[in-house]
């Protein structure tokens, strides 16, 4: 949340010292929601109620997201989130049937791949560049981030036509996964997925090696940075997803103003803030207004939006984005090595 406040704040800054928006300096209102589905809908309400905002970011999580989209939906201003849960979008959505047609919450929108979206990412690189043909999963459905991301590599690799062994979950606060692990190494998949936040993945391949599993880890975009450092030479071997990676030349220029900025290197989600902030702001020029039924519409109608990262194009018909590549990336020891700067599921 801190990264993604700076870049949101750099992108505020270079609109305003160039002449703000419809004449107007924009103004950025930040509120803590404390990682909580209960501060998010209150932060939520403050900023559409009292403080009469055109548009609201955030969450960067599923589980607060979900709790928000609901309220959006009710109050009528638009929220643009990093989310990765369908359900923000499309309440009805069946993970059993993904390509069903739904009705869509007018005023919420992701500018992210979503997680299914994510999933098929990272399991088609697994089947189709790394020849894998079996699978297990280990993860907590207590989080519906990890949950929607392990649905949604199971169905694509049953659509391909692929194995999948076992699914294995925790519950949210364990830190022992070794009874899960213990019958992972037994099945001996060619890959283990495991899509939760980076103090739970580092735990689970630590566990994993000690106990001698033998497969290779595929992780979800929460094994950046930090994870090299949580998790170390553990990792090695493992790849995984992500929406930016160091060394793409595209991003240089960004990296070199935030450091300018705050001098200190930018992480994951500065670039989020960043890229978020400034298509919501186009979607207030393009909409002529600050009200947020225009702003809501504008940003329905985005079409490759050109941001720091990534051009966003939105389908009104899912309010996802259409077509974003990630990264492949892989631990080498405990360094984060780019494979593919721009890759598709097949």
């Amino acid at each position: 949340g801190t990264d993604a406040e700076k870049g949101a704040k750099l992108k505020v800054k270079e609109v305003n010292a160039a002449g703000g928006v419809l004449g107007r300096p924009v103004e950025l209102i930040v509120y803590d929601i404390k990682v909580s589905p209960t501060e998010a809908v209150r932060a939520y309400s403050r900023l559409a109620q009292e403080d009469k905002v055109a548009v609201v970011n955030g969450s960067l999580q599923s589980n607060t997201a979900l709790a928000v989209s609901p309220v959006a939906e009710k109050i009528r201003v638009p929220v643009v989130s990093r989310a990765l849960d369908e359900r923000v979008t499309t309440p009805n959505f069946d993970p059993e049937n993904p390509d069903k047609k739904l009705e869509v919450n007018r005023y919420f929108f992701l500018t992210q791949p979503s997680a299914f979206q994510q999933a098929a990412i990272i399991a088609s690189y697994a089947i189709h560049e790394l020849k894998m043909n079996s699978f297990a999963m280990l993860y907590t459905p207590s989080n519906s981030y990890a949950l929607y991301l392990a649905k949604g590599f199971e169905h694509y690799v049953k659509k391909q036509g692929k194995t999948l062994v076992g699914k294995f979950e925790f519950q949210a606060g364990d830190q022992d996964y070794r009874a899960q692990l213990t019958k992972i190494r037994e099945l001996n998949p060619d890959g283990l997925f495991i899509p939760n936040y980076v103090t739970e993945n580092a735990n689970a391949v630590k566990q994993a090696r000690e106990l001698g599993v033998k497969s290779r880890f595929l992780g979800n975009n929460s094994w950046y940075k930090p994870m090299d450092e949580v998790a170390g030479a553990a990792a090695d071997g493992a790849y995984f997803p992500n929406n930016i990676t160091f060394d793409d030349p595209k991003l240089q220029d960004f990296f070199a103003r935030y450091k300018a900025e705050y001098n200190e290197e930018p992480r994951l989600h500065s670039f989020s803030g960043y890229d978020d902030i400034g298509l919501m702001i186009d979607a207030i020029a393009r909409a002529g207004s600050d009200d947020p039924e225009k702003v809501r519409e504008a940003l329905e109608n985005t079409k490759s939006y050109k941001g720091a990262a990534t051009d966003i194009t939105i389908d009104p018909t899912t309010h996802r984005p259409v077509n974003i590549p990630m990264s492949i990336l892989k631990f080498v020891g405990s360094e984060i090595k780019t494979v593919e700067f721009s890759y598709f599921a097949k």
